[in-house]
């Protein structure tokens, strides 16, 4: 637990005004990480409040404190901010207006806010970093809702234990949670089985522009934003919906390319099924990620944008297994 120490003592002496972030289009691990800390800080007393560009996706307003989440930006200086699950303080998308800086992650590279920052690229969730500082500073303070908040971050940010971030620290710090008397079924099924019929009439739109290339290896998926609007879903609506095309046999890279509402930029999310680093390509677009579960934003008309990540996946497949075949 060494690595845990600087995070653990920079926030044990904070006594001033405190703001937890996530980064925008926030998921399970980002919200989830923000909420475990922000409660557990507000048992010790802590002056601490959350804030995040974009609305909470609806599966999560089970989560307990969920409705104090704030909008960036706020007109207010705090004496520390702590961006969790991100790749930096920019990923929050907004201005963050403090004193200090810091960082609580598990994405590789990425920017180093201070000498405080805990970041472990090795951590299946970010969620099991906070799970760390947290049993470290004080164990006692971890209550069902706090385990609660921790592990839907664990759930999804490992596919429900199917992505090769899985380790055994994963199912471990899962029996903790479970001893802490949550039930995980329950949280499955709330996170996972409450889709709005507006979101099956969108994924029907989207599952129409489905495309394979390369010989089955490439899959490919658009949302247009005259489907959101079409069909009165959000684009938070979308969370997911690229593992469709993931789990079509023979497919090593999937992506989908979701249309912003200026109708220019386009957000993608890029899956692998272990064979292909899918962070490499990400990278080449400005983004990042994981191994098996990156990001990126690209400008450019939806054809264009379309063959430039086809063909960059292309010669990123074919480098990786060049490079397995020297090995």
């Amino acid at each position: 637990m060494e690595a845990v120490v600087p995070a653990v003592e920079r926030l044990k002496r904070e006594e001033g005004d405190i703001l937890l972030v996530t980064h925008h289009n926030p998921d399970g691990d980002g919200i989830g990480s923000m909420l475990a800390l922000y409660r557990f800080l507000k048992k010790k007393g802590k002056n601490v409040r959350m804030a995040m560009k974009d609305d909470s996706p609806h599966i999560y307003d089970f989560l307990p404190d969920v409705e104090k989440i704030e909008k960036l930006p706020i007109q207010h200086r705090f004496s520390l901010a702590v961006i969790l699950d991100a790749a930096g303080m920019y990923r929050a998308d907004a201005p963050v207006d403090a004193k200090e800086y810091m960082r609580i992650d598990h994405h590789i590279g990425g920017v180093f806010e201070s000498i405080n920052d805990y970041v472990d690229p090795y951590a299946s969730s970010t969620t099991v970093v906070v799970g760390r500082i947290l049993r470290e500073w004080d164990e006692s303070c971890i209550d069902k809702e706090i385990a609660t908040c921790l592990y839907t971050g664990l759930l999804t940010d490992t596919g429900s234990f199917k992505h090769n971030n899985v380790n055994e620290e994963a199912f471990e710090f899962a029996k903790y949670l479970v001893s802490k008397g949550i039930d995980p079924s329950e949280i499955a099924s709330l996170i996972f089985e409450r889709n709005r019929p507006a979101v099956i009439h969108l994924l029907h739109k989207v599952l129409s522009t489905l495309e394979l290339d390369y010989g089955g290896k490439i899959a490919s998926l658009v949302v247009r934003r005259e489907f959101i609007e079409d069909t009165g879903a959000e684009e938070e609506d979308t969370e997911g919906f690229v593992n469709f095309a993931r789990s079509i046999d023979g497919v090593e890279v999937a992506f989908i390319m979701i249309q912003k509402p200026d109708k220019k930029t386009w957000r993608v999310s890029i899956r692998g099924k272990g064979k292909i680093n899918v962070q490499k390509i990400a990278k080449k677009f400005g983004g990042g990620g994981h191994r098996d579960a990156a990001g990126c934003r690209i400008k450019g008309e939806e054809k264009e944008v379309r063959r430039k990540l086809i063909q960059t996946i292309k010669e990123e497949i074919n480098l990786q297994l060049e490079e397995k075949i020297k090995v």
